[in-house]
């Protein structure tokens, strides 16, 4: 699956993974996806988290639950998302 709007290579990477974790039978997928805060101000939506957890849901994952914490990067902040996921059927 190619994530629209050109991926970095561990966003690439995570999606591949929820492939293969799926195609191996596993019943549980955790990510930890990160975004930029410099980018989306308190209260903004965050499109590239929702690009990668649909690109994940459609390989027969289901998100059920997260978390998320705010770490500081250099000049930046990131929110680091952990994300559960479950066999969709």
């Amino acid at each position: 699956m190619v994530l629209r709007g050109g991926p970095n290579p561990s966003q690439q990477q995570i999606v591949e993974d929820a492939g293969q974790a799926h195609a191996a039978g596993r019943r549980v997928f955790v990510a930890r996806l990160s975004a930029s805060l410099d980018k989306a101000s308190q209260g903004r939506s965050l499109p590239e988290i929702g690009s990668l957890i649909e690109a994940i849901e459609a390989h027969g994952w289901r998100l059920e639950h997260m978390a998320t914490s705010v770490l500081p990067s250099a000049f930046n902040l990131h929110d680091n998302i952990t994300c559960l996921f479950r066999r969709s059927e």
